[in-house]
């Protein structure tokens, strides 16, 4: 299975009479954007602004960021089973465009704060600070219920991104990368490893797509790393704004970039596996043994395992942690940790003894200030923070978007004394 992702560079965007991408400048024109968001009719009213990389912009009720995207070969679109028909995504050509960012906002019962500082102390933590970001504000329609307006917006947003990544269907792109680990030579003595990719699905406001069906009631599931790159996972989770995996990262997932890079060389990339966190401790212990099963199933002797959440979702990174150790198969964890202001309180609420190789990626709990901001996108009050959305204010890592990130997709980094 061969995809090729074909990069076209934004280092800036501005609303124009034409949409068209011209020396990394994407030029929009807003009604077109509002029409294919909007074409339904299901919002009272749409507007889009533009925030980037150094404003003096606060983006707040932060719900899903998804990266533009076109599919020109292979499929006839780049999130099958939910922008159209079911087909396996991770082959043909993939139009992508690199350094922007479709931010849906929101707000309603059950969705936990997001925060974005595109400036300031603030940007040193959300991956979204770096990024153009075409902040979508979607009012719902009169009578429009929460699993509906969660329904419009996720379809919008994605609506939103394959219409700003037409502009590359005729373009050249700047880089090229492909994802071809089926005909890649590999030394027999490498050793063999599984990533194991904890999806969250626990019911309404906070499920996992796959293929456009909520991963609730799925066993743990073997992918090629191809569809997880192609657009086969897509989020639909609210939870803690630095715990949850947008779709962004779905379709950017760094693990899977990094084992891609490293088959054949060091390793031999034997799969994904996508594993659900479920609600019940039954559920729970079935999807940990059948996911070590099927990671012995590929000969794997090594897994990487990564959570989105915390809380009970430890139990499941800790019991698939057991379950794969008990084979033989040595393990290494991805988490964040919930440690208290000074760090000091139990990282994790659940544990192992074979859990002895842990990645941290944070603390969600350190406090960070903010400084006034000139604009906010979004809303008119955060969540929990007394004050004007503008005004300055001390806050916990966990409201800033993606800060810690499970995934290691953050901007934190680790330093050895």
């Amino acid at each position: 299975m061969k995809l090729e992702l074909c990069r076209f560079k934004v280092s800036d965007a501005r609303f124009a009479g034409a949409t068209r991408l011209e020396k990394g400048m994407l030029y929009i024109n807003k009604g077109e954007l509002i029409q294919a968001i909007n074409r339904e009719g299901l919002f009272e009213s749409v507007d889009v602004e533009i925030a980037r990389p150094g404003e003096s912009v606060r983006i707040i009720h932060v719900m899903d960021a998804v990266e533009p995207r076109l599919k020109v070969e292979g499929g006839t679109t780049p999130f099958p089973g939910i922008t159209g028909r079911m087909e396996i995504a991770g082959k043909g050509r993939t139009n992508v465009l690199d350094g922007v960012a479709v931010i849906q906002t929101g707000r309603r019962q059950g969705i936990q704060e997001g925060i974005i500082d595109m400036s300031g102390p603030g940007a040193n933590y959300s991956l979204f600070s770096r990024t153009v970001n075409l902040v979508l504000l979607c009012t719902p329609a009169s009578g429009m219920n929460d699993v509906e307006f969660d329904r419009a917006t996720r379809l919008a947003t994605l609506e939103a991104a394959m219409y700003l990544a037409e502009v590359t269907r005729e373009a050249v792109p700047d880089e090229v990368e492909v994802y071809d680990i089926d005909t890649l030579a590999v030394k027999d003595n490498l050793p063999r490893v599984v990533y194991i990719y904890h999806l969250q699905s626990q019911g309404l406001l906070r499920d996992t797509f796959v293929y456009g069906e909520h991963a609730r009631a799925l066993l743990p599931t073997l992918l090629h790393p191809n569809e997880v790159l192609d657009g086969a996972i897509t989020s639909g989770n609210y939870i803690i704004a630095c715990q949850k995996n947008p779709t962004y990262l779905h379709l950017n997932n760094p693990v899977v970039r990094e084992l891609g890079r490293r088959h054949g060389r060091e390793l031999i990339f034997a799969g994904v596996i996508i594993a659900n966190e479920h609600s019940t401790l039954m559920e729970k212990n079935r999807s940990a043994v059948f996911a070590a099963k099927l990671a012995q199933q590929v000969g794997a002797q090594g897994a990487i395992i990564t959570q989105e959440g915390g809380g009970h979702a430890d139990t499941d990174l800790m019991l698939t942690c057991r379950e794969c150790e008990k084979l033989g198969i040595k393990t290494v964890i991805i988490a964040n940790e919930i440690a208290g202001k000074d760090g000091t309180l139990p990282s994790l609420v659940d544990t192992t003894p074979e859990a002895d190789a842990v990645v941290t990626t944070g603390n969600n709990d350190e406090m960070v200030s903010l400084p006034p901001v000139n604009r906010v996108i979004g809303g008119s009050e955060i969540a929990g923070i007394e004050g004007a959305p503008e005004s300055g204010f001390v806050t916990a890592l966990g409201r800033i978007y993606t800060a810690t990130n499970q995934l290691g997709a953050t901007r934190l980094t680790v330093r050895e004394y």
